[in-house]
C-alpha cells in the first residue's frame, strides 16, 4: 500500500474508533431524537467507511508497492 493509501486507512481506522466510543455513550445513555439520528447517520458513514477500506486494499493488491 502506498505512503498516501496508508494515510487514507489510518485516517479511517481513527474515525471509526471515535464512532465506536460515541456508540458506547448512546448505548449507556438516554436517547432522544437527535441523539438516533447521529446514531443512524454514523451507521451510515460506518458502511462507507468500510467500503473505501475495501477499496484501498483492492487498490494495494492492484498495484503493490
Amino acid at each position: 500500500m502506498s505512503s498516501k493509501g496508508s494515510e487514507q486507512m489510518l485516517g479511517l481506522l481513527k474515525e471509526l474508533s471515535v464512532f465506536k466510543s460515541m456508540d458506547e455513550d448512546y448505548s449507556t445513555g438516554p436517547k432522544d431524537q437527535a441523539e438516533t439520528e447521529a446514531y443512524e447517520e454514523r451507521e451510515r458513514r460506518r458502511q462507507k467507511i468500510k467500503l473505501e477500506m475495501q477499496t484501498l486494499a483492492t487498490e494495494s493488491k492492484s498495484h503493490p508497492s
